[in-house]
């Protein structure tokens, strides 16, 4: 069995990303179209629909642009709506196409696993997301979340190739992958500090890191500058990436110990309805003043509360659920969450392999900087399991270091080499 797995253990990644994409499919052919949250998932489609129709980006009012989302979600729904229809054909095309990039994230975890560690670990994490029910769901639903993914991985494999290599191709490809996850989620953005560090530990050469730092200035102003453009016409000032992030804001000073100062959420979201603001990006600023003004008041009523809050209660809070609003295959949320909270006690317990590992241990360690990133950002926003999905592979990139090392640890103590 063990030299079987050896002399084929390449191909076994086939095995799983058809799995992977059998699953999929299967809960498109068994729910279709009723896998659907009317919620952001309404709001995309219709924004792909208006663009097509008038070429202006919208979100919340059809007639009036909007820099409450990125463009990237919008312009690749488009363009399948484009060829096929906004019916119910387009929509299925579009889910086809959403499943295949979340079959696709598949296997570049297996090659990142694969990269940084070896093929066990790839193979190993790569069975994890290809059966993570949640996953599935969300690979059916036309979210930001799967595209994202798909960013998100080429975004850290080549970092860590560049790292590694330093090829001028695969930096290329770092900005590439970087550009498209900002299409998607603008709090990718400060991803390049996070880069930084990793480069640092890596004892990156200073002047190719110089260099490439002007050229990556250069690309950004090029790619995004037309956005910066777009946005202060409409707008009159500089937006260098969303103005959605007053609700988040908002909504986040409603979490945790000893929020229950000033107004109720809905009372005071419906205060600022009822101003007289010109367009929903006037209402999300007063939104954001609004967060602020809790916030402050928050911290000098009680400060040892409010740290509690948005340091333990939210970390805890946007971990140990999933998001996983319809249920399917006859799995229950009540499973799932108790699930989770397995998988984050094993991923707490597979940071011990940092002291076992015998490679990769910059990788693993850049791979926990990105998951402190990301939970530092939802807490001082909004705690929310949905925004933490896109990272879950990085939790079983850890379990399956973790639990590879020690077998063949406990494999070298049981069996151990004798000298020649």
């Amino acid at each position: 069995m063990i030299s079987f797995f050896k002399r084929y253990q390449n191909h076994f990644i086939w095995v799983i990303v058809g799995l992977a994409l059998a699953i999929r499919l299967t809960a498109l052919f068994n729910y279709g179209l009723s896998l659907f949250l009317n919620s952001d998932d309404a709001g995309y489609i219709s924004s792909a629909v208006t663009f097509l129709e008038t070429g202006m980006l919208t979100y919340h009012d059809p007639t009036h642009p909007t820099v409450h989302i990125m463009p990237g979600q919008t312009v690749l729904l488009a363009g399948v709506f484009f060829f096929l229809g906004h019916g119910d054909v387009g929509i299925y095309a579009a889910k086809t196409l959403f499943i295949l990039l979340g079959t696709l994230n598949v296997y570049l975890v297996y090659c990142l696993g694969k990269y940084i560690t070896n093929i066990k670990v790839g193979l190993l994490a790569a069975f994890f997301l290809a059966i993570f029910v949640p996953q599935v769901l969300t690979d059916n639903l036309l979210l930001t979340e799967t595209p994202f993914m798909t960013c998100l991985l080429g975004l850290i494999y080549f970092s860590i190739k560049l790292a590694n290599e330093k090829k001028m191709s695969q930096f290329f490809l770092v900005m590439l992958f970087y550009v498209s996850a900002i299409m998607f989620k603008a709090t990718i953005a400060l991803y390049p500090f996070v880069l930084l560090i990793y480069l640092i530990t890596k004892k990156y050469p200073f002047k190719l890191a110089v260099k490439q730092a002007l050229i990556a200035i250069g690309i950004l102003l090029i790619t995004l500058g037309p956005w910066w453009v777009r946005n202060y016409i409409h707008y009159d000032e500089f937006i260098p990436l969303t103005g959605g992030s007053g609700n988040p804001l908002l909504l986040g000073t409603y979490q945790g110990h000893g929020y229950n100062i000033g107004e109720p959420y809905e009372k005071v979201k419906q205060e600022i309805k009822d101003m007289d603001t010109e367009h929903a990006y006037e209402r999300l600023s007063l939104q954001k003043e609004a967060a602020i003004k809790r916030i402050k008041t928050w911290w000098e009523e009680d400060p040892r509360l409010f740290l509690k809050s948005y340091i333990e209660f939210k970390t805890i809070h946007q971990w140990e659920t999933q998001f996983y609003w319809i249920e399917i295959f006859n799995i229950s949320k009540e499973l799932i969450d108790k699930i989770q909270v397995w998988i984050m006690y094993l991923g707490l317990a597979s940071l011990t392999v940092f002291f076992m590992l015998r490679e990769g241990k910059r990788e693993y360690m850049f791979l926990l900087l990105l998951i402190l990133y990301t939970t530092t950002l939802n807490n001082i926003f909004f705690s929310y399991d949905r925004y933490n999905q896109p990272f879950m592979f990085i939790i079983f990139l850890f379990i399956a270091g973790f639990l590879t090392t020690s077998i063949q640890l406990l494999k070298e103590k049981a069996f151990p080499v004798k000298p020649q």
